[in-house]
């Protein structure tokens, strides 16, 4: 749980307007004890209030103009810190919110259930000690070329802080290296999104082109092109030639790593591929890639290392596997593929191999995309062992080796039970890349088990040392998250902004072969913080329009599923299941963050023909048992 907000008030005990303003934030952190705390700063008269208002000065030292212009009662601000102190400090005012109208204001929107108020909290954090006029190298060094650290470094500069960035990519165990820019860009988002889209592209060619009039080529056709595949992965009607894939999207990345490079230029933010480790609070040791070192000072850091995948512990012959890591890398096609775990990358790298033809078993532990929707999951398994991914469940691989004359890799899983793949792709989860950086030096507290930092808004427990990003404790692992992290931390140390980051309802989309999305609550979540008498499952499978003629297209359909709350029509979840998931549920993310109701959701006409429109239109209920297949306009 975050700090609670510190709102001080000051005044002289026999205004009215004080005594009204001041009862109100009181009554509020009564009701609101671990969201607000309240400072009284009441003098005895008005004498005594303007002495210290006006003639001592101390609204002229708060950085807002309206501040230097107050001389009524009540004087109210926000405060950096959470202490008592005798003495009201100007330095440690966070934002000044003003007098008894505009406190009234403040409170309303404090206690208004729309956005549950993320973006009105101002976070208390400590005093980092960072000063203008310090003698360190840099204002801020960003350690990690990350997706977040190259959003808050560029911030930072422009807002005119000098920052350097240290960016080093440790090879993977396999020797898979890569530029600037960080997981998402090089062995993530961008690679996997651009494999997917081809895999989907192969599906229509073999599924959909029939039933829409396009002409396949005639059996000499067909016989000869496979004659020319050259154990390429192909159909009957495309040949999937896994070597002009990789090199496509290695040549799309490297374009990428250029531009960021360029963009760091631009913004005058200093690049150094070095890798860090801490020495002191403000100094780190940074190496080379030919072992030379030298010494780095700032005023503030900035970690944004990110996370690596875990390796494939207790298992003899794990130095066989390779991970998220190395596949988009591959020089040569996968060919018959192990991706052990049931995480969303394990699955989205199975279906992607399994739809360019590959020969795709997924090793299950235990269960599919834990933490998710569990009916949604149930759909999206059945969906991908029906469009060739085999599952091996309630297995894990126990002993791993190579073949000699076949050059597989044997694999013995624990129910005794042995198969041979060419590739075998480890998907068990990450940890944080922080082991090199050397945080007990530094006293920065961190979790031992997946070396995340454990932070207050962002804020590590050495105040002048930050986090964002996948290397943060309790953040999801989403690249926009950790830009917008990146970008609100920098405002608030160099432009005097007070936003926090809001971690609640982001959304996020799985790209497995049929596209999952979602946003707020899973059904499993609301019946433990909504409870099973307040919550109202709404549900809707549907036929997508551009499924409705091929023939293979029938065996499943999409879904989508809306949670509210009875008791205050709040819209607490929303799941999509079909194509587009991610662009389809966007727009359903900002009406979350707006306090999206049941109501409101049914008063929006629906754009028609198309997938989106199912979600606003929406009625049957779990509890009624009724059908919930649609059918028709």
């Amino acid at each position: 749980m975050s700090a609670p907000q510190c709102l001080h008030i000051a005044g002289w005990t026999t205004c009215g307007f004080y005594s009204r303003a001041a009862s109100v934030i009181g009554s509020l952190s009564i009701l609101f004890p671990n969201r607000l705390k309240v400072v009284h700063h009441a003098f005895p008269d008005r004498t005594a209030y303007r002495q210290w208002l006006v003639e001592g000065g101390f609204r002229d030292k708060v950085k807002d103009a309206r501040a230097t212009t107050h001389s009524s009662s009540p004087f109210v601000w926000l405060s950096k810190s959470t202490t008592e102190e005798e003495e009201p400090s100007a330095e440690d005012v966070l934002k000044f919110v003003g007098g008894h109208d505009d406190t009234l204001t403040w409170c309303r929107s404090f206690a208004s259930p729309g956005d549950d108020n993320v973006a009105e909290m101002a976070p208390c954090m400590k005093d980092d000690g960072h000063t203008s006029d310090h003698e360190y190298d840099y204002d801020l060094v960003v350690i990690g070329g990350g997706s977040g650290g190259m959003a808050a470094g560029k911030e930072a500069a422009e807002h005119g802080a000098k920052v350097a960035c240290l960016d080093f990519v440790k090879p993977s165990p396999a020797g898979t290296s890569w530029g600037l820019g960080g997981t998402c860009v090089n062995v993530g988002c961008i690679p996997k999104k651009l494999m997917h889209a081809g895999a989907l592209l192969q599906q229509s060619v073999q599924t959909d082109l029939e039933a829409f009039g396009i002409e396949l080529p005639n059996k000499g056709e067909v016989s000869e092109m496979e004659a020319e595949t050259n154990g390429e992965s192909s159909s009957p009607s495309s040949t999937v030639k896994w070597e002009t894939l990789r090199e496509n999207v290695q040549n799309y990345i490297r374009g990428l790593n250029f531009k960021y490079r360029v963009a760091f230029r631009e913004k005058e933010v200093t690049y150094l591929n070095k890798l860090a480790k801490f020495v002191d609070k403000n100094t780190i040791e940074a190496t080379d890639k030919k072992g030379r070192t030298s010494t780095i000072t700032a005023s503030r850091f900035l970690i944004a290392v990110g996370g690596r995948p875990a390796p494939l512990a207790h298992c003899e012959g794990g130095e066989l596997v390779i991970s998220s890591d190395d596949i988009f890398a591959m020089e040569k096609n996968p060919g018959k593929t192990l991706c052990v775990g049931a995480s969303y990358i394990s699955l989205e790298c199975a279906g992607f191999l399994a739809g360019y033809g590959n020969d795709v078993t997924v090793a299950v532990r235990s269960i599919l995309l834990r933490g998710f929707d569990r009916e949604v999951v149930d759909r999206i398994g059945a969906y991908m062992e029906d469009h060739g991914v085999k599952f091996r469940k309630e297995v894990t691989p126990v002993k791993l080796e190579k073949l000699e004359e076949s050059g597989q890799i044997q694999v013995t899983f624990s129910d005794g039970s042995v198969d041979s793949y060419d590739t075998v792709l480890a998907a068990v989860g990450r940890h944080a890349d922080t082991a090199a950086l050397n945080l007990e030096a530094v006293d920065v507290a961190f979790n031992p088990k997946n070396g995340k930092i454990l932070t207050e808004f962002e804020q590590s427990s050495t105040p002048n040392i930050y986090a964002v990003g996948d290397v943060m404790e309790g953040c999801p692992e989403l690249t926009p998250v950790a830009i917008q992290a990146g970008q609100l931390l920098a405002r608030r140390l160099f432009a005097s902004d007070n936003e926090p980051m809001d971690y609640v309802n982001i959304c996020t989309t799985v790209f497995t072969p049929i596209e999952y999305a979602c946003v707020g609550y899973s059904e499993e979540d609301a019946l433990e913080n909504v409870g099973a008498n307040n919550l109202e499952v709404y549900i809707r499978e549907f036929l997508p329009l551009e499924w409705s003629l091929p023939a293979g297209r029938s065996h499943h359909n999409a879904f989508t599923k809306v949670l509210v709350d009875k008791t205050s029509d709040k819209v607490v979840g929303i799941h999509f299941l079909g194509p587009n998931a991610g662009e389809v549920m966007q727009g359903y993310g900002a009406a979350m963050k707006n306090g999206l109701t049941y109501s409101t959701l049914k008063k929006t006409v629906g754009i028609h023909p198309t997938s989106s429109e199912e979600i606003v239109t929406i009625a049957i209920t779990k509890s009624s048992g009724e059908d919930a297949a649609a059918g028709g306009c």
